[in-house]
């Protein structure tokens, strides 16, 4: 994606970026010239396997090894871009996981490890985030949610009622944010192509028949999803507030 707005100068956090879309999202900021970037996850190997890719480029990678479904490690992230370059341009919320299941079978334990990776976090980052955001009076988040979180989806009841509630939460955030020149919008993903995804259907029949809903045809690519993520932190999309962007391939149209 080519951007006629250079990220010089801007700092970034990405939770979950040791892979996957988070991979993408971190090597898209710094092919646009972004000034800083926090590589957050709790795998260490993979964090530094990213850093080492744009080793080459302007953008200095900090990696912060932090469980960001907790409040202390949330805020370890923020703080950490805060202390190296007291500001922070732009947020994604980008950590999840996910079980398969139904709402007869997924366990306690599941359902709670979900809310609380994919919601709490997102709560947690933008709390802390919003706070240094609004002393700059500038900022722009984009939380990855699915399109789970509108149609009800199949991957799962937790992963549904997380993706649902960070879209919800994310119109809450723009709407008590945007007087401080702070946009939040969301992302809403369908079926993408990563490691997570082949986990959760790793018969390939399986996967053959969900693809053939798709008017595209196939799942979508960690970078296209980067796209519209890089477009909503630009300032191209600076009158986009609390809106969702779905990246379906046609699924939700």
């Amino acid at each position: 994606m080519s951007i006629s707005t250079s990220f010089k100068d801007k700092v970034a956090v990405v939770t979950g970026a040791a892979g996957g879309l988070g991979e993408s999202l971190v090597i898209k900021l710094a092919e646009a010239d972004c000034k800083g970037v926090i590589i957050n996850d709790i795998n260490k190997s993979n964090a530094e396997r990213i850093a080492t890719k744009i080793t080459n480029t302007k953008t200095e990678a900090i990696i912060v090894l932090a469980d960001v479904s907790t409040s202390q490690g949330a805020k370890s992230v923020i703080d950490t871009a805060e202390k190296k370059w007291g500001k922070l341009d732009f947020l994604v919320n980008n950590v999840g996981v996910c079980y398969r299941g139904n709402i007869w079978d997924e366990s306690d334990a599941q359902f709670s490890k979900t809310i609380n990776v994919n919601l709490y976090s997102t709560f947690y980052c933008m709390k802390y985030a919003s706070k240094l955001m609004k002393k700059q009076k500038y900022g722009a988040i984009v939380n990855i949610g699915s399109t789970a979180g509108i149609t009800g989806g199949t991957m799962g009841p937790a992963y549904a009622a997380s993706k649902g509630g960070i879209i919800a939460l994310s119109k809450h955030a723009a709407r008590t944010l945007g007087k401080d020149g702070i946009r939040v919008n969301c992302v809403a993903p369908g079926y993408m192509e990563t490691e997570m995804l082949h986990s959760v259907f790793q018969d390939k029949k399986v996967r053959e028949e969900r693809w053939a809903t798709i008017p595209l045809g196939r799942s979508a690519r960690p970078e296209e999803i980067a796209n519209a993520v890089v477009f909503l932190l630009s300032d191209q999309a600076s009158y986009i507030l609390g809106d969702v962007l779905l990246a379906s391939g046609g699924r939700t149209s």
